[in-house]
């Protein structure tokens, strides 16, 4: 039996003869023989490979409890040893173990805040290399926290609006008196001030009498 295999610049084919492992293909055209025998072929790709784990249960340096995810990136080195031992499984297993280091060195607040210096930490902790791959780049992704604990910071974070909400209500009120304020002292200080804003006030207004001196000595009609 004859079979055409093709094997991109970025592969590499594991040629497999009844189940065991023959020889390997550089990138290029390959014509297989198999005769009588099975034969398989694996490609094993060599570009960067994202690798998801998690969610993780681990539990933060002030004992709260939550889950942690991450993204491994990685590239396999060493292609017959990744054939031998998967990199898979390690890679989740390391991660594993390094989400739940990196919570029990930080505080909630710490790994809600996710900033770089988490990734670069966790990426010391998976390492440079697992296996036959060689690690690229690790990042934190996700953080999930308990249905109680969601419950209790939505309340919290509510209350810190509210307060701020009334702060700028009163803010607001003391700047509308603080204007009237100065409003009064300026039309005390200034009277014909005053008959001109009232004259404007009349003049805006409809079917409006304005009334000029004292008036308690006029007969009534």
């Amino acid at each position: 039996m004859r079979r055409t295999v093709r094997v991109n610049h970025w592969q590499r084919a594991a040629i497999y003869v009844d189940g065991v492992f023959d020889r390997l293909l550089e990138p290029g055209r390959h014509t297989v023989w198999g005769g009588q025998k099975r034969v398989t072929i694996h490609h094993i790709a060599l570009n960067a490979q994202y690798v998801a784990v998690g969610p993780v249960e681990v539990v933060s340096s002030d004992r709260a409890p939550l889950r942690l995810s991450a993204t491994i990136v990685h590239r396999i080195e060493d292609v017959v040893l990744s054939l031998h031992e998967p990199v898979w499984p390690a890679i989740n297993l390391i991660g594993s173990q390094a989400l739940i280091r990196l919570a029990s060195a930080h505080t909630l607040e710490e790994l809600m805040a996710r900033g770089n210096q988490l990734d670069a930490e966790l990426t010391a902790l998976v390492g440079e290399r697992i296996s036959a791959a060689a690690i690229e780049s690790v990042a934190l992704t996700g953080l999930t926290l308990p249905p109680e604990l969601r419950r209790l910071m939505t309340e919290v974070e509510r209350a810190r609006l509210e307060g701020l909400a009334a702060l700028e209500r009163a803010r607001g009120e003391q700047a509308a008196l603080r204007s009237l304020a100065n409003a009064a002292r300026l039309l005390k200080d200034n009277p014909e001030l005053a008959q001109l804003r009232t004259l404007q006030a009349l003049g805006a207004a409809r079917n409006a009498t304005l009334v000029i001196g004292d008036t308690t000595g006029v007969p009534k009609s």
